[in-house]
């Protein structure tokens, strides 16, 4: 019995690296830039979602790739409509980001490495010091979510 490998995240790959994949896969190297712009300018949360992308680019997309891999842990919403997620990375640990709501504007917070060291009393990033850096697809994952909220 063979050991499932972990899917790649597909944000990890730039655009010349996606451009690549889809010629590999047989496909035109401007599929790239149609999956690039489902992801980042329609925000989509499924490769389903990517109605003007062949069904079969799709399932190799589903079969080698995913949008996001992080696990939403925990949802909050405060009184002001900022709104926190702590999210557990596949290898187990955990970030946070915030999406703070102004009147003229949204404001972020994202990580980039697991664990911080400030060590600031709000945060539960700093608890344990810096761990590791973040790969690129997890931070635009973060991005990416709270867009969504």
């Amino acid at each position: 019995m063979s050991a499932t490998l972990p899917l790649t995240r597909l944000t990890d790959l730039d655009r010349a690296g996606l451009s690549d994949w889809c010629v590999e896969q047989g496909a035109d190297a401007y599929r790239a830039d149609q999956i690039r712009r489902w992801i980042f300018g329609k925000r989509v949360g499924h490769f389903d979602e990517m109605h003007d992308v062949p069904a079969a680019l799709r399932a190799r997309l589903k079969d080698q790739f995913v949008l996001f891999d992080a696990q939403v842990v925990r949802h909050q919403v405060a009184s002001d409509r900022t709104e926190k997620l702590l999210c557990e990375l596949s290898d187990g640990e955990h970030l946070e980001c915030v999406l703070m709501r102004e009147t003229s504007r949204r404001t972020v917070c994202i990580s980039t490495q697991v664990g911080c060291a400030m060590g600031c009393v709000f945060c539960a990033s700093g608890l344990n010091g810096v761990k590791r850096n973040l790969a690129t697809g997890e931070i635009l994952e973060q991005v990416l979510r709270l867009d969504r909220l």
